[in-house]
């Protein structure tokens, strides 16, 4: 699973160092020093509009980053942890994501389109 952007937590940063897009492994590919094991946060699915992130939860892990040419690969070594998103960015979630789905059907399945 591919995820926008993950947020490590950070003395030097208050808002942590956030960065992306990074491809979510499930399994080890190679034998990893988890002396390089961090704290990461990411959402897996958000509408960003009108300046606000809209998601309905939030994961927390540790894991373990990985580089290959241009691909960066986060391998979780502890289980994740799904914390709810406030309720107004999960109804703002819905709302968008729901009326997004509505716009990108095509026009035969909304009954648009008449047959002469």
């Amino acid at each position: 699973m591919e995820v926008d952007e993950v947020t490590i937590p950070s003395p030097d940063f208050p808002g942590g160092q956030t960065f992306g897009p990074v491809t979510l492994e499930n399994a080890w590919e190679a034998p990893v020093s988890l002396t390089g094991e961090l704290p990461v946060t990411y959402v897996p699915h958000r509408v960003r509009l009108f300046g606000i992130d809209w998601y309905r939860q939030i994961c927390r892990t540790r894991g373990v980053f990985g580089v290959t040419a241009n691909r960066i690969t986060l391998t979780p070594t502890a289980p994740v942890l799904i914390e709810r998103g406030a309720w107004w960015r999960r109804c703002g979630f819905w709302l968008f994501t729901r009326s997004s789905r509505l716009n990108t059907t095509p026009a035969e399945t909304r009954g648009r389109v008449s047959r002469t």
